[in-house]
């Protein structure tokens, strides 16, 4: 079972299920970064090609290009019901992408070498995809609410209380689809008895389920190997010293921001942008702040491939 993320000929073990793109999900939609020098430049802001059209000329000289011009990681909901779906839904669009799909089960999918740039987070700059890699976590956000469900609409809320838990009810299509077999989606965390978090974000009140369990320990590990493939993006996310709270708006210096953040973090909806909400009002972000102070031992090393 691989364990590794990959890029520009690197390789890091991040202790847990990757499927990469030649045996799993490949991006639709990648581009080139026209901040990247190693790679045909027609490929840049361009309509997407065959797979075998987008080529790291020199790869080892690629990764340390790489290394100094991305410095985000950017967290999303896919606000479908499981990383097939977000394919699906990638797949139909003529410009949505993402590095990688983080399913509810905790299998994490790397559909592209980092070095090419994903489309789905522009940020209100229009620079987004240029500085950063970004990461779909399985969630439906407010889809999973019959009374807000804008793309998938259902009579009866999608979440349901069983035995004393909440479990997401997939449909077939979708829940065989997912690699852990007999898997049963439960929210890490809930709030009171209604089950979802409630919080305004970039001026909309979210209301979701948390995302599961799996997939809090499969993100920070992501995170991790991230840092270690590309140092720039610190093991740090947003927090305000002064209150004590994780910001969920628009950072007003969302741009400079070297770390994990969120597609709210960096667009309110300017330029003719839409505004974003994800990861959403359920998402731990103090967890993953705890993780990241508390880690200890030597860092994992990067293995080079490049010959």
């Amino acid at each position: 079972m691989n364990q590794n993320i990959v890029s520009c000929g690197h390789k890091i073990d991040i202790g847990t299920r990757v499927v990469l793109w030649n045996e799993g999900f490949v991006c639709p939609n990648k581009r080139g970064r026209s901040a990247c020098s190693h790679h045909d430049p027609v490929l840049n802001d361009a309509p997407s090609r065959k797979d075998s059209a987008y080529k790291i000329l020199q790869p080892e000289s690629a990764y340390k290009e790489l290394v100094q011009r991305v410095h985000q990681f950017v967290l999303h909901y896919d606000a479908c019901y499981s990383s097939y779906h977000c394919h699906q839904v990638m797949t139909e669009s003529s410009f949505k992408g993402s590095h990688f799909y983080l399913d509810l089960d905790g299998t994490v999918y790397q559909t592209c070498d980092l070095y090419w740039k994903t489309n789905t987070a522009p940020a209100d700059d229009r620079q987004g995809n240029e500085r950063a890699i970004h990461v779909e976590m399985a969630n439906l956000s407010w889809e999973a609410l019959a009374k807000e469900s804008e793309c998938l609409p259902s009579r009866q809320d999608k979440y349901r209380k069983k035995r004393g838990r909440w479990v997401l009810e997939l449909p077939n299509d979708y829940r065989r689809k997912i690699r852990t077999t007999g898997f049963q989606t439960n929210p890490s965390r809930t709030y009171g008895t209604r089950g979802y978090f409630s919080r305004k974000i970039n001026g909309r009140v979210v209301r979701m389920w948390d995302f599961t369990e799996q997939q809090y320990q499969a993100l920070i590990k992501l995170c991790i190997g991230i840092n270690q493939l590309l140092p720039r993006i610190k093991l740090q996310v947003p927090f305000d010293k002064s209150s004590g709270r994780h910001p969920l708006d628009r950072l007003k210096n969302y741009s400079k921001f070297s770390g994990i953040l969120g597609h709210a973090h960096v667009q309110k909806g300017l330029n003719g942008l839409e505004c974003k909400h994800d990861p959403g009002s359920a998402f731990n972000w103090a967890r993953l702040k705890k993780a990241f102070r508390t880690l200890s031992g030597e860092p994992p090393q990067v293995i080079s491939n490049s010959s």
